[in-house]
């Protein structure tokens, strides 16, 4: 189970790590170890405010900084699959490139 869990893990860690890259109003501190990472994002708007569009338009649900008293930063998960990881960084890329209009 371990081993599984620990390649699931790595494998979607490249995968974030590499949207964040790509990602101009994104960016974050690597973590090391777990299955969360925060993002701070490059928009003027609450964390709430972004999270709560990005589920109403997206169907992505983050967690605000707000919460963790960390404003301007959002939580993400990253121990889903692949897939699914991949569909929801595609859907908030959107999200971003629409704002960046």
């Amino acid at each position: 189970v371990l081993a599984r869990s620990q390649v699931i893990t790595r494998t979607n860690l490249a995968i974030l790590s590499d949207w964040v890259d790509r990602e101009p109003l994104i960016s974050w501190v690597r973590p090391r170890s777990g299955t969360t990472a925060l993002l701070k994002y490059g928009l003027d708007m609450p964390s709430r405010d972004f999270c709560v569009a990005l589920l109403q338009e997206t169907g992505v649900m983050f967690t605000p900084g707000s919460v963790m008293e960390m404003e301007g930063y959002i939580r993400i998960g990253y121990a889903n699959p692949a897939t699914a990881l991949k569909q929801g960084l595609a859907r908030v890329s959107a999200f971003l490139a629409k704002r960046l209009r």
